[in-house]
This record gives structure tokens, sequence and C-alpha cells, in this order.
């Protein structure tokens, strides 16, 4: 589905991104690419996503381009990524 039809609060893995090449990497530089797990934090335009621990804005207009698929909440956790052990 995309990203902009995710229910509020849901976590999500994002699937792939079916933008232009600009808008593909104003995406990835915001950290918004395949594999990642985000949130929905906020609904509207721009949409809040967490990520990496952090907010971001994402405009509707991007968030109907990018795909995704809900995660299980027990298995969804869109904060940073543990430290490996030293």
């Amino acid at each position: 589905m995309p990203l902009d039809q995710l229910e509020l609060g849901l976590c999500a893995e994002v699937k792939r991104v079916e933008a232009d090449d600009d808008d593909t990497l104003r995406l990835m530089a915001m950290g918004v690419c395949a594999g990642r797990t985000i949130e929905l934090v906020k609904q509207g335009d721009p949409m809040i996503l967490r990520l990496f621990g952090t907010r971001i804005g994402v405009s509707r207009r991007l968030g109907e381009k990018v795909l995704v698929d809900v995660c299980s909440q027990e298995l969804c956790d869109p904060q940073e990524p543990q430290d490996a052990p030293s």
C-alpha cells in the first residue's frame, strides 16, 4: 500500500519507492528507502514519520510514491539500531 494510506500509529517496512530520480534521492537522503522500518506519527501534509529515533516530515505527494507493508507490532521498532557490543 502507499505510505500515505498507512493508518496512524502503525509501523511499516518500505518495500520500494516508485518516484523519479530526484524524489527518490530526496527520500533516500532522509532515510526512507527499501528495507527501512518506519512509523506514521501524524497524518496530513506533511506526514510525520519516525525512523531511527527521529521524526521527519514527508509531503503527501512523496508519500504516495512509497510502497510499504504493515509490520506486526511485536517485530516493529523504528528506533535507532542497537549498537554492536564492543
